[in-house]
């Protein structure tokens, strides 16, 4: 799993909220902040999402098979289905709530088109991969 580089405490959310460094650091800020984008892509682009938060204290909102968007409470980083000049999956990122939403359904569409076996040869993450690996201890 792709992680975003660490950075300094945020003095506000990027959905224009205030934000604490407390807050920021609560698991639940993250679920709720996935909750947020599951319900703009039901209620915008009639496009149904579910939540899951991570033992990291992330959440996860799988949007569609291979289209698994992470956040920290704070952005959402995703690897979209487009692949670079050198044939790897790209990994995406927003930092607001409209913007993650309308890009993720723009992904969401390309995946639709696309048959299952295609999804799983383009090496995109599965839902079921990131739970084992965020909940198996390897011991």
């Amino acid at each position: 799993m792709s992680t975003p580089p660490e950075s300094d405490a945020p003095t506000s959310r990027h959905d224009g909220s205030p934000a604490s460094p407390m807050a920021a650091a609560a698991p639940s800020t993250a679920v709720q902040y996935a909750q947020d984008l599951a319900a703009v892509l039901a209620e915008v682009h009639h496009i149904r999402a579910d939540v899951h938060e991570l033992a990291s204290g992330n959440a996860i909102v799988s949007v569609h098979y291979g289209l698994l968007a992470y956040t920290d409470g704070e952005r959402f980083w995703w690897t979209g289905p487009e692949l670079n000049h050198a044939g790897s999956p790209l990994l995406s990122s927003e930092l607001t709530l409209l913007a993650a939403a309308g890009q993720l359904a723009e992904h969401h569409a390309i995946l639709s088109a696309r048959e299952a076996a295609d999804v799983l040869c383009n090496g995109l993450p599965l839902l079921a991969d990131v739970i084992l690996a965020e909940h198996v201890d390897p011991r």
